[in-house]
């Protein structure tokens, strides 16, 4: 039996793991993905190019994460990335941004997860392709049951996924074991909501990274970036030259993703097929930037449906008892939503308090 079972690998889960793993507890993490990070995600088109459809660079706030940045920059995870800026804030015009270093890893943003959580085994203490679809108290312990049949047991657990998820995990109590404090937790979750975004992936032929207009000014090295945060459009909210994170042979292919305006995002986050919405975010970027953006080699459009908090939790996690809670980037404790914090900021604090309440009982 483990001491503490982690639901939810992201940077919340890892952090709490970490934190329970270094004071001496018996820790396991669990995530229904076969890979590590949620929203820290990396896709790998083919054996050579990776794709970064989820968090865009690493640029943290809160002050525990600097003394990780400095520690992922040590060990050759993540390296400044090179990259401009810019806005558009009337059409067809864009704007030069100063910004603060950013931070991206050439082998794609899942491989910090991956670090952080590198004190963690496959099938030994790290289980990934696990979805938990039920929890049970039992007399001292916590049954997690799986999707295949299989369970474990826990004496402590935390819950690190989407608040939405949370509360549908532990709506699989049964009736006899319900508790105010169980319905209030319930409550709670359900409270919070999010934006969706869409992402799309595109790529092109090597002939092309010549030809970014006013993106490549004369002069400037392959492998410099470029981004865009659009304040006006209707559809595209941020496009990126993701290539340019890249390795040499990687850079002579570009590729761009995507990132969709939440509103536009809830029209299609529940469709069948997105290749429309997928066009429709391409078409936009060809009109803003270059005629050729809308006619790549290949796409792929990724769906988030819990990409950006719109009502959060005011508490940095949610006791639902003394051996159960719950976190992850949806808990804002009160007098944080204009720190200028960001998702990564919100799930590390949350994965530290999450680990500090188990530490409590």
């Amino acid at each position: 039996m483990w001491d503490v079972a982690i639901i939810g690998a992201g940077l919340a889960g890892i952090t709490c793991a970490r934190q329970l793993t270094a004071a001496g507890y018996s820790v396991c993490l669990l995530d229904k993905s076969r890979g590590l990070g949620g929203r820290i995600a990396t896709r790998r088109m083919d054996s050579r190019q990776k794709v970064d459809h989820g968090l865009r660079y690493w640029q943290p706030k809160a002050a525990g994460l600097q003394a990780i940045t400095a520690e992922l920059l040590d060990a050759g995870v993540i390296k400044p990335w090179a990259v401009r800026s810019y806005e558009i804030l009337q059409r067809e015009v864009l704007v030069p941004v100063e910004m603060e270093p950013v931070y991206v890893a050439e082998q794609g943003m899942s491989a910090i997860a991956k670090y952080l959580a590198s004190d963690f085994t496959l099938e030994e203490n790290l289980f990934t392709s696990y979805r938990a679809v039920a929890i049970s108290a039992q007399t001292d312990y916590w049954r997690i049951e799986f999707d295949d049949g299989d369970a474990i047991k826990a004496k402590q657990c935390a819950i690190a996924i989407p608040a939405a998820q949370a509360a549908e995990l532990l709506d699989t109590y049964t009736e006899d074991q319900r508790t105010a404090e169980l319905s209030k937790a319930i409550d709670q979750l359900q409270a919070v909501t999010y934006w969706p975004c869409l992402s799309v992936l595109a790529g092109y032929e090597s002939n092309k990274r010549n030809q970014m207009g006013g993106l490549s000014p004369q002069g400037s090295s392959d492998a410099e970036g470029w981004m865009v945060t659009d304040k006006i459009g209707t559809s595209t909210d941020w496009v990126g030259l993701d290539s340019s994170k890249r390795s040499a042979a990687e850079r002579e292919r570009p590729v761009i993703v995507i990132h969709s305006k939440p509103a536009f995002a809830q029209q299609y986050i529940n469709a069948g097929d997105l290749q429309p919405a997928a066009s429709v975010l391409l078409r936009a970027s060809a009109r803003k930037f270059c005629e050729w953006m809308a006619q790549p080699e290949w796409f792929k459009i990724h769906r988030w449906p819990y990409a950006r908090i719109n009502h959060a939790h005011p508490a940095a996690d949610l006791m639902v008892n003394e051996t159960l809670v719950c976190g992850g980037d949806w808990c804002v404790p009160p007098g944080n939503e204009d720190a200028g914090l960001q998702n990564i900021d919100y799930a590390y604090q949350s994965g530290l308090a999450m680990a500090k309440r188990l530490q409590m009982k």
